[in-house]
Formats: structure tokens, C-alpha cells, sequence
């Protein structure tokens, strides 16, 4: 597992690393991507910027070392959302991810030492109810394959106006942050067999956690696994907010069970029978 971190500059990321940044305008969102990409560039991997529109991507990366050589030898390859995503469909999460997993090795066929990904991911948390539930799940999809071993850097960008309520829970399914001055509390990880939260989850962050959390899990069938063993705490707040998780899922024939928690996580736990098994030392 990535370890939960803020991101204070736009470098020093690796394969494996799944990281978000929230930007004000476009000149934020250049000064993000430049290093990001600039580094990949140096380590000989293969570059993928996808944003709004290609002029708009390709006037960010204006000030990109060697751009023109880049695009011309196809290291660097500038994407529309509609052309990477699909204009007005829906988000499909398994082929989204299928394609990034395909990507990576194209890029090692090409002799490159690995993908990395800067994606603008703003026009699909603009999709409406629907729209965030599946990129709640794309993005648990893309941190289980930045987990799962292949040569993948990404790093997805919202627009800060979006708002709390959209980046909130979005922010959370990254376990690398960077949202304004704020300091990262929790993540919700779906490497492995299991789901995870990790960190802390509070009062301020329990009603991110929630959709995230939800969608995430809602999408199985019979019992999900919520391993809780890397929480470092937990308040009423946030036992409550897993609580209304699990009944809401139980609506949908899904059985949400936290199990390994630590002995402080416990005693909230046991406050709404949320104790099931062993709790870590």
C-alpha cells in the first residue's frame, strides 16, 4: 500500500503511486503538469496528458522541455476527455481501466520504462448522481492497478470549484492528496481482496468517506470486507457514517463487514454494533 501522504509538489511520484491534485485555474493546472511530466520525461517513461481539449492541453505544456520532440516521437500523446472517455456516454470504469492496463504495456513494447498519466478528470465529476458513483468505482479501479505491479504514475486533477461535496470523496479514493492547504486525513483503498480505510476518519471527513464508500462496495455481491487494522482513529462521527453504510448496503444484498480493528477504533465500533471478530493490538 501507498502510504497516506500530502503531495506538496507535483514531483517525486513512482510507479505504483495514484495521487490527486486540486487546481484553481489554468495556470495551476500548468504548473502541475510541467514537472510531473518533465519528470517522467527524464525517466524515460511514456507521457499521457488528457484534459478538456488538445489546444488547451498542448497551450499547458507550452513550457514542457522538448515538447515538440515529444509529440513528434510519440512519447508524449495530449488527449481530449471526449476522446479518451467517450463523447456522451457514460463512463465505463472496467474498459477505462482495461485501457490504461493495455497502455502500460504498450509503452513498455515502445522501450519505455513505464506510463505516466496526468488526466483532468473535472468534466466526469460534472456527469450528474450517476456520473460520480461511476467515478467513485473508476477511481477504486485505478488505484488496485497502480497497486497491482505495473510501471503506472498517475496523478488525476479536479477543478477546486467543483466543490467539497464532489472533490470530498474524491480526494479520499487517492492516497496521495494535495487539496488546497488542507491536510489529508483518511483513505479509502481498494488494493487487494479487501477494501480499506486508512489514516483518520472524522466529524469533517466522514461524509466523504461515505459515497466513496458505497459506491465502491455496492457494486458486489454477498459480503464485502472492510479492513479497518490501519485506522489510526475513528470517532461517534465516522462509526455512525459506517453504520448508515452498512444498512444502506444491506438494502442492495450487499453485507459490509469491518473487521481488524484497533482497540481505540473498537470502543467507537461497539457503539453501534459494528464489532465483528478480533481487534488489533
Amino acid at each position: 500500500m501507498t502510504a497516506l501522504r500530502r503531495w506538496y509538489s507535483p514531483t517525486g511520484l513512482h510507479p505504483g503511486d495514484h495521487a490527486c491534485w486540486t487546481f484553481a485555474d489554468a495556470a495551476g493546472f500548468a504548473a502541475t503538469v510541467v514537472p510531473f511530466l518533465e519528470e517522467g520525461r527524464q525517466r524515460g517513461e511514456r507521457l499521457l496528458l488528457v484534459g478538456e481539449s488538445q489546444a488547451a492541453m498542448l497551450a499547458a505544456v507550452s513550457s514542457l522541455p522538448r515538447r515538440a520532440e515529444l509529440l513528434a516521437s510519440g512519447q508524449l500523446e495530449i488527449l481530449a476527455a471526449a476522446d479518451m472517455y467517450g463523447s456522451g456516454r457514460a463512463l465505463d470504469p472496467v474498459a477505462q481501466v482495461r485501457h490504461f492496463r493495455g497502455a502500460v504495456d504498450a509503452a513498455l513494447d515502445r522501450g519505455h520504462r513505464g506510463l505516466r498519466v496526468a488526466a483532468d478528470g473535472s468534466v466526469l465529476a460534472r456527469a450528474g448522481s450517476e456520473g460520480l458513483r461511476q467515478l467513485h468505482i473508476y477511481e477504486g479501479l485505478a488505484d488496485e492497478l497502480a497497486g497491482s505491479g505495473p510501471p503506472l504514475t498517475g496523478m488525476c486533477l479536479y477543478d477546486a470549484f467543483l466543490g467539497d461535496d464532489v472533490l470530498g470523496p474524491l480526494t479520499v479514493l487517492h492516497p496521495i492528496q494535495h487539496h488546497g492547504d488542507r491536510e489529508p486525513l483518511g483513505h479509502l483503498s481498494a488494493r487487494g481482496p479487501r477494501l480499506a480505510l486508512h489514516g483518520d476518519v472524522d466529524l469533517s471527513l466522514a461524509d466523504h468517506v461515505f459515497p466513496a464508500l458505497v459506491d465502491l462496495a455496492g457494486g458486489a455481491q454477498g459480503e464485502v470486507v472492510l479492513d479497518l487494522w490501519d485506522l489510526d482513529f475513528l470517532d461517534v462521527a465516522g462509526a455512525r457514517m459506517l453504520k448508515r453504510a452498512v444498512r444502506r448496503l444491506a438494502e442492495v444484498g450487499v453485507d459490509l463487514r469491518p473487521v481488524g480493528p484497533r482497540r481505540a477504533v473498537a470502543r467507537c465500533l461497539e457503539l453501534f454494533d459494528l464489532l465483528d471478530g478480533q481487534v488489533s493490538a
